[in-house]
């Protein structure tokens, strides 16, 4: 048997079963030639995975360690009789941090007052779910926006139009082009034209949902809307420009955390094991060096955590980018991008965007930082936990 994977998922090492031929390369040096007589392919979002890729091998079986699916011809899989297996929900707790750590930089440098906001979600999957349970669960109003899904209870459903009134609008949809829920360049010119210009628009989904274009434009004109971006046209090469305009901008990382990755390993090599019946496969787990807290680029303080200064709020969003900062990364990627726009190697600015990506592997959930919350105020402990953090005394 043979399978071929992509060597940064997490948890696939050197040392695999007996008995299995393993190829494992980069994603996006994955080729036709090396599936010839494969049995499976284990990718992640950056290899494309269609006829052109399978036509003509031996493979039976696709898993995608993503939640997404648009890099995948589920169509023509179908046609052929490949099995698809993917993760979806397993990095939805990373992107939820993720955003959160945004708004928390805003907070810090804008004032923003974010329990005195109106958060809308548009797009209520497992990662929007959980970004209205995390929020209403620190006590912050939310609306979700979901023409095919309304399942979460005491959460108003509101039109587009709608969401696009509130304070911060959150996408998190999937990519589509089916009529009359599609979401490709969803928000358009004309939808931005409905955003207030203190609004915060953030976008962990799917790069295309979003007019690049437009949005570059509206920025134009109102350089001072709040926008984070973790997500493009183009990838792995988006526009500098856009990318130097926007007040956050990531390459695709919200999902990256040591948990997300472990747990989207689990899943799919779970559906492996069922498709093929390997009852005794069992995958090698990495080593504990990854699993200390964060690159110490993107973060002000690892291990336990101590603030003391500031109202609640402030405190709250000091502790929470100290765990995590989205706008260390996006001042890291935009340094090396803009320079990387600059030079003769067209590969230069996807070896950027894939570098940042690789760094953010030890990233690690708010669950593994313990903050020192003696002396704090039931409020601002019961935020902390309500996030995620273990509070020490």
């Amino acid at each position: 048997m043979k399978i071929v994977a992509d060597e940064n998922i997490m948890a696939l090492s050197a040392k695999l079963p007996k008995g299995i031929d393993w190829v494992l390369k980069p994603g996006r040096s994955i080729v036709a030639d090396d599936l010839r007589d494969a049995d499976a392919l284990l990718v992640r979002s950056i290899t494309r995975v269609d006829e052109a890729l399978l036509k003509g091998t031996s493979v039976s079986f696709v898993a995608t360690a993503t939640s997404g699916t648009d890099h995948l011809d589920l169509t023509w899989l179908a046609a052929n009789d490949i099995k698809v297996a993917d993760a979806a929900g397993a990095n939805a707790n990373a992107v939820v941090e993720y955003v959160l750590a945004a708004l928390a930089e805003l907070a810090l440098e804008d004032n923003l007052p974010l329990w005195d906001m109106t958060v809308s979600v548009i797009g209520v999957g497992h990662v929007g779910s959980a970004l209205i349970r995390k929020l209403t669960g620190l006590g912050i109003k939310c609306l979700a926006c979901d023409p095919l899904q309304q399942l979460l209870p005491d959460i108003a459903y509101v039109s587009l139009d709608a969401a696009l009134r509130a304070d911060v609008i959150c996408l998190h949809t999937p990519l589509t082009d089916d009529v009359p829920t599609a979401t490709h360049h969803m928000i358009d010119a004309a939808c931005l034209k409905k955003i207030s210009r203190s609004a915060v628009l953030v976008n962990a989904g799917r790069g295309e949902v979003i007019n690049n274009q437009a949005l570059l434009a509206h920025l134009d004109k109102f350089p001072d809307q709040r926008v984070i971006l973790d997500v493009w046209e183009n990838e792995p090469s988006p526009s500098s420009e856009l990318l130097q305009r926007v007040f956050i901008g990531t390459p695709h990382i919200a999902g990256y955390s040591v948990e997300a990755k472990l747990a989207a390993t689990r899943l799919v090599v779970a559906a492996l094991i069922q498709h093929f019946g390997l009852d005794k496969l069992k995958l090698p787990m990495q080593s504990s060096s990854a699993m200390r807290v964060h690159d110490q680029r993107y973060e002000s303080e690892s291990g336990s955590l101590l603030v003391r200064k500031g109202t609640d709020e402030q405190m709250f969003a000091g502790i929470v980018s100290r765990a995590f900062s989205p706008r260390a990364v996006s001042r890291r990627f935009k340094d090396i991008y803009q320079a990387a726009s600059f030079s003769d190697d067209l590969n230069a600015s996807v070896e950027v965007f894939d570098s940042i990506r690789a760094d953010m592997i030890l990233r690690r959930e708010f669950g593994a930082t313990h903050v020192h919350a003696a002396g704090f105020s039931p409020q601002l402990s019961a935020w902390l936990h309500a996030a995620g953090f273990v509070l020490q005394a």
